[in-house]
This record gives C-alpha cells, sequence and structure tokens, in this order.
C-alpha cells in the first residue's frame, strides 16, 4: 500500500507544476520494447510513471502486463522468430486508458507464475525475467 501511495505522490507532484500547454502531443504512452533472447529478458519504458500489473494466463501460455494510463496509437503484433520459446509480442490498447502487452509463449513452455519476474527499474522502465525461456 505504501508503493502505491508513494507513485500517487510522484504523479500528482509532477502534475502540480505542468500546464496543459506544456504536455507533449505523445504523452503517456509505451515509449520502447525490446526482448533479449540471450538474457530471456523483455524490458519496456513509458513516458510517464506507471504502475503495471501482470498476470500468466493458459491457452495459449502468455503474460498479459497491463498498464493503466497509457495509450496506445498503433497497435503491434510482431512474431518472433528463433528467439526460442517466445512466439509472438503484441501491443494493444485493452480498454481505454489502458495498455497492454502480451507476450505469448509456446505450449512447450510452462512457467510457473513464481518463476516470472516483473521488476521497476524506475517508474518509467521495466523489465521481465523470464528464467528457463531458452529451454
Amino acid at each position: 500500500m505504501q508503493f502505491q501511495r508513494s507513485v500517487l505522490s510522484l504523479l500528482g507532484a509532477s502534475l502540480i507544476g505542468t500546464t496543459l500547454g506544456a504536455l507533449p502531443a505523445q504523452a503517456n504512452h509505451v515509449a520502447t520494447y525490446n526482448f533479449d533472447p540471450v538474457l530471456n529478458q523483455f524490458k519496456f519504458t513509458t513516458d510517464t510513471d506507471v504502475l503495471p500489473t501482470a498476470q500468466l494466463l493458459a491457452n495459449p501460455t502468455r503474460m498479459v502486463i497491463d498498464l493503466p494510463g497509457l495509450r496506445v496509437k498503433n497497435p503491434r503484433k510482431e512474431a518472433q522468430r528463433n528467439k526460442g520459446q517466445l512466439r509472438e509480442i503484441r501491443l494493444g490498447q485493452f480498454e481505454p486508458g489502458t495498455a497492454r502487452i502480451v507476450l505469448e509463449f509456446a505450449p512447450t513452455y510452462q512457467p510457473d507464475v513464481n518463476d516470472l519476474n516483473l521488476r521497476g527499474l524506475t517508474y518509467k522502465a521495466w523489465q521481465l525475467e523470464m528464467p528457463g525461456l531458452g529451454r
């Protein structure tokens, strides 16, 4: 709970000194994302602070990362050829005000939810570690 309050304080503090005229036209979106097959890491950055939620779903096995307060201007779907057990990365708008990243795995990759570690490097830079993905 303390973690969420501190993020809200950060967001509130950053909005106090900002006027609408100073906001960039493409605010609140996913800035970059990348999968490193050697390290089995998926990294993404946003242009504003975010607290993502993640869940592991089945049939097909996939990791879903929701990004509240963000929007996707150009949804994308990228097949991951020769990337081991990661089959596809999708970026889209789940609902108004929530962007979604989906990492779909091969049927042979059945991770335990405790093996997948989504951690914040900052409130704008996140990393998902996926041990055993290369097996």
